[in-house]
């Protein structure tokens, strides 16, 4: 996995300049410093991390005991107080929190409200983080950034985004890790005085690890420049330095070494005004590696004389710390160019006794004899150096596949892209689906309307019809009362055709139902009588409301849609001969309007009013209804012919 950057992971290059972090503590003569507090750099020895390790069990498990005991003995409230001592145990003692809250009941607190299961979630997976123990899953933190994107402050929303990173980066999706590290960021608020700028910082450390492992230089110099800044404003100092003591790897990627060598000069500095003379020396193994590059032994001399008896890095032997046995190669090289060569010799042969370090051993012993002509030596060495430099590419090969495995899960991915695929299918299948079903229905929506459509054209024709004939029967009888006193027909005639008349009403009343009629009035004498025309008279005048004992002015106004549909259905039933009339002729809007309006009487003011339109387009309108309907070019004999219709 990659180590969290705040809790320093080892991450050991060629010349050794990464190293970890613990807490370390000033003296009490360095009280007033301004650097008294901060973490220290610190080599690799295993022996402090243990001693470390067992001073915080010693007592971190009987503190976790007995809080458990106490905390449980209380009343519903134990959670809240319980989360808030594994919290502020977090940063000092991550075992004794992660304990603390491994001790919980988890049936229990899956009853608990949500804010508390998610707070608790939340410090068990930083706790988890902590202690390097890996993530395997990504659901339960996927749900815990979800309730604090919608519920929680921007520190907590910042935390929950980059626990949920650390999880994809221990499941080797270095690039959803990188995504979700890129949404932590933009929760954070750097504006805000209470910003929690230590995660924020090691945010910038986790993503400059992936950058640096895919070879992204540049994208990790940005990451690492963060990081310092970020912990400067933290308060940490001394993350601050590694921070800019971390970019030197990228630099010297770049083959950057006059910033490296000024890096170097400058965090150098900035330890020894701590204080911390050890890491000021340990600074040293890539600027000794770029002098001797140079051939500046005079330099490289002075550098290893300060990192052998400062650095803290060697015994009273003068042997360095297991893992940087590198550095005999270097101290080799430094002895074969001041002309030392069994010193340079029994460094290069000491490298011998430690199987990473062949291919240096021997290039060491390959110069070394190449230098003092020794032919045969030098051919052996040779051979030796070609062999080791093989062996160590095929397992260079070998490591960098690993290590890209380790980063993406293809078998993951593969099955999240199958998954997504499946699903795509189902949601193109159903919507397929939808559509042919959508058309379908359409089409029989539209086939339904059409044939009550057309249903209606045939009961209204023969609605008409059989106005006509009533209209006729209605008419003959009339002519045969007149004629009666003539004695020119017979008072049976008359009978039939009244009989007739009741007939054809019946039918008539019959299809007023089928139709949907509403008819208030039968008779067309009564037309200009009903409802619909009273009510337009009054739409079409000023009038006052007196209700309330309150005079209100109502102003005219023009018809509404549903008051014009109201007159048309009107006119169907009571003035049929009106309105096939119109049906015949192609008239416009309001051509129509004004047509039906002048029919009823009402003069070019009141059109104007009900039709909401002035009083030139209504006269307009006139004349060219009288020429259209009539072939007549004056609108003044309109309303005579009206009347006749």
């Amino acid at each position: 996995m990659f180590m969290p950057a705040h809790c320093g992971s080892p991450l050991m290059t060629n010349d050794e300049s990464r190293f970890t972090l613990e807490e370390y503590k000033l003296p009490a003569s360095s009280e007033g410093n301004p650097y008294s507090s901060f973490v220290i750099l610190e080599g690799s020895s295993e022996q402090a991390r243990a001693r470390h390790s067992s001073l915080k069990r010693g007592w971190g498990w009987g503190f976790v005991i007995v809080t458990v005991f106490v905390l449980f003995s209380c009343t519903d409230s134990r959670y809240d107080a319980l989360l808030c001592q594994a919290d502020s145990l977090m940063t000092a003692n991550p075992d004794s929190a992660w304990a603390l809250l491994s001790a919980v009941d988890s049936a229990d607190m899956q009853h608990q409200r949500r804010s508390t299961r998610m707070r608790y979630e939340l410090l068990r997976a930083e706790a988890q983080n902590k202690l390097y123990i890996d993530f395997t899953t990504d659901s339960v933190m996927r749900q815990v950034v979800r309730y604090y994107d919608r519920h929680g402050s921007k520190n907590e929303q910042l935390k929950a985004h980059y626990l949920l990173g650390c999880c994809y980066r221990d499941m080797h999706e270095a690039p959803v890790a990188l995504l979700t590290w890129e949404d932590a960021v933009a929760c954070a608020d750097t504006t805000a005085a209470d910003c929690d700028y230590t995660t924020l910082y090691r945010v910038y450390g986790q993503m400059a690890e992936i950058y640096f492992r895919q070879y992204m230089y540049e994208k990790e110099l940005e990451a690492h420049q963060k990081y310092s800044d970020y912990a400067l404003l933290a308060g940490d100092t001394l993350n601050y330095i590694r921070g800019l003591l971390l970019r030197n790897d990228a630099y010297l990627a770049l083959g950057d070494t006059a910033t490296v060598l000024a890096n170097i000069n400058y965090v150098r500095q900035l330890y020894l005004e701590c204080g911390l003379i050890q890491q000021a020396a340990q600074v040293y193994p890539s600027a000794i590696r770029i002098a001797l590059d140079k051939g500046e032994y005079e330099t490289v001399g002075s550098m290893m004389q300060i990192f052998e008896h400062e650095s803290g890095l060697f015994d009273e032997a003068g042997k360095i710390v297991p893992t940087r046995e590198k550095y005999y190669y270097q101290k080799g090289r430094y002895y074969l160019g001041i002309n030392e060569l069994e010193v340079a010799e029994s460094y290069f042969r000491r490298l011998l006794k430690y199987e990473p370090n062949l291919v240096d051993a021997y290039r060491g012993l390959l110069r070394l004899y190449g230098h003092m002509h020794k032919v045969d030596s030098t051919a052996k060495y040779a051979e030796a150096y070609e062999d080791a430099l093989a062996k160590y590419l095929k397992q260079t090969k070998t490591t960098a596949i690993a290590q890209a495995e380790g980063m993406y899960d293809y078998s993951r991915q593969q099955q999240n892209a199958q998954r997504q695929e499946q699903k795509a299918n189902g949601f193109r299948l159903a919507l397929l689906t939808f559509v042919a079903f959508s058309i379908i229905l359409a089409i029989l929506v539209l086939w339904t309307f059409q044939k009550k459509k057309e249903e209606k054209r045939k009961l209204l024709e023969s609605y008409h019809n059989v106005l006509e004939e009533l209209t006729q029967a209605e008419h003959d009888t009339e002519l045969l009362k007149q004629s009666l006193s003539k004695k020119e027909v017979t008072k049976k005639l008359i009978e039939e055709k009244e009989k007739q008349i009741q007939q054809l009403t019946k039918t008539i009343n019959g299809l007023q139902k089928q139709i949907g009629l509403s008819p208030e009035i039968v008779h067309r004498q009564d037309l200009k009588e009903a409802e619909i025309v009273r009510t337009f008279h009054s739409l079409a005048c000023s009038s006052y409301d007196s209700s309330n004992d309150i005079r209100t002015r109502i102003k005219a106004r023009a018809a509404t849609k549903a008051e014009w549909n109201t007159m048309i259905e009107t006119i169907q039933v009571c003035q049929p001969r009106l309105y096939l009339f119109l049906q015949k002729h192609k008239l416009s809007d309001l051509k129509y309007k004004v047509c039906i309006l002048s029919y009823l009487g009402f003069d070019n003011t009141d059109i104007s009013t009900l039709t909401n339109a002035n009083k030139g387009s209504v006269t307009n309108a006139r004349t060219a209804l009288a020429k259209e309907l009539f072939n007549l070019t004056s609108a003044h004999e309109l309303d005579n012919y009206f009347h006749n219709l």
